[in-house]
């Protein structure tokens, strides 16, 4: 299948999360002029699966690039920006399979403890396909100006010296129920 690149439109965004994560990894990208999904799958997938989320998916030739003067910043959590401040916001998603999930999950910490009743129930809703967990690395390219303002109010940490950091940071998980990365994209 050929990868596509699409943009999204929200007309009544449900369950976004969910469905984002049956289309498997993907890249999605948010600058003032939309937010954007790039996707192995190709387009008929991603038409097929976003539809269900109430996303209108519009092909397009390709994604907003940073300019020279942006630079690049780790962010440690899906707090949206704010449009003005002329940012480029990148998240590289992938799956977590059942197996990964549940061994995380029900992994003991100590031997004679059994795993938390919050961590069973997790288990059991992944188990029973209610649920799904993202894998998440967020990159946020912005005007120095621009990421000092910005750290108010998301965690970022400036990449200065090592600029391939910010793709070696560990990817993070998200619970598709939360609904954390709808509101990071269409807030």
């Amino acid at each position: 299948m050929a990868a596509a690149t699409v943009r999204l439109e929200a007309v009544r965004a449900t369950a976004f999360d969910g469905q984002l994560a049956r289309l498997g990894s993907g890249k999605l990208t948010r600058a003032a002029a939309g937010t954007y999904l790039e996707t192995e799958r190709g387009l008929d997938a991603a038409l097929c699966q976003l539809s269900l989320a109430g996303v209108r998916v519009t092909p397009c030739a390709g994604v907003p690039v940073a300019a020279k003067e942006l630079r690049p910043s780790i962010a440690f959590d899906l707090t949206p920006l704010d449009d003005a401040l002329g940012a480029i916001d990148v998240i590289e998603l992938r799956q977590v399979s059942l197996g990964e999930a549940s061994a995380v999950l029900m992994r003991q910490r100590l031997p004679w403890l059994r795993p938390s009743r919050a961590a069973r129930n997790r288990c059991r809703r992944l188990l029973r396909d209610e649920d799904a967990i993202l894998a998440w690395r967020r990159i946020v390219w912005c005007s120095v100006a621009s990421l000092r303002r910005a750290r108010v109010r998301v965690r970022l940490r400036p990449v200065v010296f090592d600029h391939g950091a910010a793709n070696r940071q560990p990817l993070r998980w998200t619970y598709a129920s939360d609904g954390a990365i709808e509101r990071w994209a269409f807030r």
